[in-house]
């Protein structure tokens, strides 16, 4: 059995591991579409640049588990998740004059910003003390 996922505290260190995953990821995704080529012949840049969002996403499903007992943590997935696609396809769309590998690497990237510094940002607002609450 795995051992429990550690949650990340600091928006620098989110950010940090989102973007390591992410640059991993992409890396990935241009080695495969390199080979592809190789072997089809086909034109390079064509697979889609959202598959960069696969570490990062595993990333954010550690830190969803990591936050267990957190107070909001499912509406803040749910409402980081919505801003961040939606954001990050308007990124993909502005860019949509480059090859797929390109606009969809930065709507993925953009998604990844967004949603990370939503997560961080409101976990850390709601774990606050409210004024009035007898928390110790």
């Amino acid at each position: 059995m795995a051992a429990p996922a550690k949650r990340l505290h600091r928006l620098t260190d989110l950010l940090g591991h989102s973007l390591a995953g992410f640059m991993i990821s992409l890396v990935g995704v241009l080695v495969i579409d390199g080979l592809g080529i190789l072997i089809t012949g086909g034109k390079f840049g064509q697979m889609s640049g959202w598959l960069a969002l696969v570490l990062p996403v595993l990333t954010f499903v550690q830190q969803f588990s990591a936050a267990k007992g957190e107070r909001g943590r499912l509406p803040v997935t749910i409402v980081a998740a919505l801003a961040a696609g939606a954001v990050g396809l308007s990124a993909a769309g502005v860019f949509a004059f480059l090859p797929p590998v390109a606009s969809g690497a930065i709507g993925a990237l953009v998604a990844m910003l967004v949603y990370a510094t939503i997560w961080h940002v409101s976990l850390a607002l709601l774990a606050r003390p409210q004024p009035g609450s007898r928390r110790p």
